[in-house]
């Protein structure tokens, strides 16, 4: 069988070229992993030894022999680095051990550059001990890929020829010329050809493999995840189910019997009495108030909140949210007006409109002074409703307004009579008149008191019902 060598070099050096070019897109577009352009490297050294081979008559002889069998050990001791690091991790131990061997043969070729079989052989065994090596890694890999197992028997398989190849080189001796027609050469390039296409397809699916093993994985422990996070909402529920009821049930208790207490004390006369009784009240209200918000905000926050918009009367529910905050209000000697304008009617949730007003009147009774006042109005405007709370209280500064309604702040100030607070109450506002398809802020001078406005549509449209519901 008689081939013709410069054809096959020509169609092996484009093959390297498509090989080249296809990690080159893997890295780019799949993967992104150093070792692909590692393999890509030594395929172009040895597609570079190719065309250094074709074009030998145009160089210096000894440069063109001296850069050629760096390229080609280079080239085996790259490609094989590559292989075995499909995992990504870097193998320092190996890494050296290539590097000496690179170095050693690198050596050999040096000392013995007028022996052109000891060249040969040196070439030959480097290719075989490199390949070698990478298949006894591919093989003993511990997550036993399928493809990986498949490209060490490649590999080792080739090492073997290569080693074949060696002892048939040393027995010919002098009389051996690479890629003289001969049947033993001829096979060398055919074999060669296929390995390293096989090669590169086997690395490819090797690195596919990986993904989909991968994927699986990490799709074990997302759904691992997901019952974990079930069995917390479960929890989570339950806690609610007790703030909701076994919690509230007690403090709603507290407040009618301190109210009653509050009643027989005042009849008494007793001021130290009536001042303890008035504490415990006013205790059990804010804790009361701090259980409803964060259940309010639980329930917001894991889209539990129920909605149920109705049209409304605004003046009946402003009225009914200030007449349950007088009693709060006077303790404090605060005024509390509503100014009172024509019926509006809207359509909203009133339970939610209703969260919103008590924090946003119960945050100002807070930060007001004692004689001090607080006025609830309403206007109307194209298409929207705006509500006003505001008070002449201690007011705040720029960087105290830009951190009240962001809950990672914490800003949690005491009012005027030293009251408590979780900063709690004016972020589920602004949750909650969002969910009203409305927008709260706030104007606000240190020293001169603050009002809190929201809007309110007349109407939320129907795909923004869809979303809450």
């Amino acid at each position: 069988m008689t081939l013709d060598y410069p054809s096959i070099l020509f169609f092996l050096a484009v093959n390297n070229l498509f090989i080249i070019a296809l990690f080159i897109y893997q890295y780019f577009y799949q993967h992104k992993q150093w070792y692909l352009l590692l393999v890509a490297l030594g395929i172009t050294f040895q597609t570079l030894a190719i065309l250094m081979y074709a074009n030998r008559d145009l160089l210096p002889p000894l440069l063109s022999l001296r850069t050629n069998n760096f390229l080609m050990i280079s080239c085996f001791a790259f490609t094989s680095f590559g292989l075995v690091s499909f995992d990504g991790k870097v193998r320092k131990k190996l890494l050296w051990i290539f590097a000496v061997f690179t170095f050693l043969f690198y050596s050999v070729i040096l000392l013995a550059e007028e022996n052109y079989t000891m060249l040969s052989i040196t070439r030959i065994v480097s290719c075989s001990l490199f390949y070698g090596i990478g298949a006894y890694y591919l093989f003993f890999n511990k997550n036993k890929y399928k493809f990986s197992i498949l490209l060490s028997g490649v590999l080792l398989l080739y090492s073997i020829f290569q080693l074949i190849r060696a002892i048939h080189v040393y027995q010919l001796g002098n009389s051996y010329v690479f890629l003289q027609n001969s049947t033993f050469n001829n096979w060398f390039l055919i074999i060669s050809v296929l390995v390293i296409s096989a090669i590169s397809i086997g690395f490819i699916m090797l690195l596919k493999e990986v993904d989909q093993k991968t994927i699986l994985r990490k799709n074990k422990i997302i759904e691992k995840d997901k019952l974990e996070l079930e069995a917390l909402n479960q929890t989570q529920n339950k806690l609610f189910s007790i703030i909701a009821h076994d919690l509230r049930s007690p403090f709603n208790n507290i407040l009618c019997l301190s109210e009653l207490l509050s009643e027989k004390v005042a009849a008494t006369k007793n001021s130290e009495s009536e001042e303890f009784v008035d504490l415990i009240n006013t205790t059990a209200k804010n804790t009361l108030s701090l259980l409803d918000n964060l259940l309010n905000w639980a329930k917001s926050q894991t889209g539990e909140l129920g909605f149920n918009p109705e049209k409304i009367n605004l003046s009946k529910v402003i009225s009914h949210i200030i007449e349950l905050k007088t009693s709060q209000a006077k303790a404090k000697n605060i005024s509390l007006y509503f100014s009172i304008t024509d019926e509006i009617e809207l359509s909203t949730d009133e339970n939610i409109l209703g969260t919103v007003l008590r924090n946003l009147i119960s945050n100002a009774i807070k930060f007001t002074n004692p004689g001090g006042q607080i006025e609830v109005a309403a206007i109307t405007n194209q298409g929207y409703v705006e509500i006003s709370i505001s008070d002449n209280g201690v007011g705040m500064d720029e960087k105290t307004v830009q951190k009240i309604f962001d809950l990672t702040t914490n800003v949690t100030l005491p009012g005027t009579a030293n009251e408590k607070g979780s900063g709690l109450g004016l972020v589920l506002c602004r949750e909650f008149v969002k969910k009203l398809d409305g927008q709260l802020w706030v104007e606000s001078e240190k020293g001169k008191g603050s009002t809190f406005k929201f809007t309110l549509p007349y109407n939320i449209a129907a795909p923004k019902l869809a979303k809450i519901a």
